[in-house]
């Protein structure tokens, strides 16, 4: 039976973004009434995808941190970010 090449070779970018999304879109709906803690959500996840990225690179002998996962995971964020404020756009122009 023959192999089937994988046709996208970074797939775990894909899971890098879509994780880190969900992450940020959490904690986002988790203190929406806060505006202010917003831009801290994001930096905090940020940080914490630089830190593990870091902590993978240096801790561990099986695992290699890569500058392409922390922009995977940054643009997870920042598009977690969007999504969030188009939702909450939507939700108080539909509440007036």
């Amino acid at each position: 039976m023959p192999k089937l090449k994988e046709s996208f070779n970074n797939i775990d970018k894909v899971y890098h973004l879509s994780a880190y999304f969900a992450l940020s879109i959490c904690w986002l709906f988790s203190f929406y009434k806060k505006k202010s803690l917003k831009y801290v959500i994001v930096i905090s996840c940020i940080i914490f995808g630089i830190i593990i990225e870091v902590l993978q690179a240096t801790l561990t002998v099986y695992r290699t941190g890569d500058y392409k996962d922390v922009l995977a995971n940054t643009l997870g964020i920042l598009l977690g970010l969007f999504v969030f404020n188009q939702i909450l756009k939507k939700i108080t122009v539909n509440s007036y």
